[in-house]
């Protein structure tokens, strides 16, 4: 199996994007206010170790739907995308019941995870 670097490349691209806008400009205030994470924690945060481990696991998350597409289209890569989503918006459910964390917050999370497995995936499908 080959696995299309270019397609992994953009998908990490894609990932860091939407993050960024997403919990930036987008949602970043209603995040940081669900989350009970002050301004002033994260600036003191290791930005550089933080931004390097993310890199590092949306590569990792755009190898996994580059060697999942099977096939060369986007609407598979969509559903791969979807299916993906779904499961972990499922799994994660199930802590933020258990942990007493806020509806809001599991939404903002979900909605970014699954705008972005379902836009690797298409990536992915498309490119294949």
């Amino acid at each position: 199996m080959v696995m299309d670097i270019v397609a992994v490349v953009l998908a990490t691209a894609v990932g860091m994007g939407v993050g960024a806008l997403w919990y930036g400009p987008l949602l970043g205030e209603e995040w940081r206010q669900a989350s009970g994470v002050t301004l002033e924690q994260f600036k003191q945060s290791n930005f550089k170790l933080m931004m390097g481990a993310t890199v590092l696991l949306e590569l990792v998350m755009a190898i996994f739907f580059e060697l999942a597409a099977r096939d060369d289209t986007v609407m598979h890569g969509v559903q791969l995308g979807c299916l993906t989503a779904l499961f972990f918006a499922l799994a994660l459910a199930v802590h933020y019941l258990f942990e007493h964390r806020p509806m809001r917050l599991y939404l903002i999370n979900v909605g970014h995870t699954s705008l972005v497995f379902i836009l690797m995936g298409a990536i992915c499908g498309f490119l294949r």
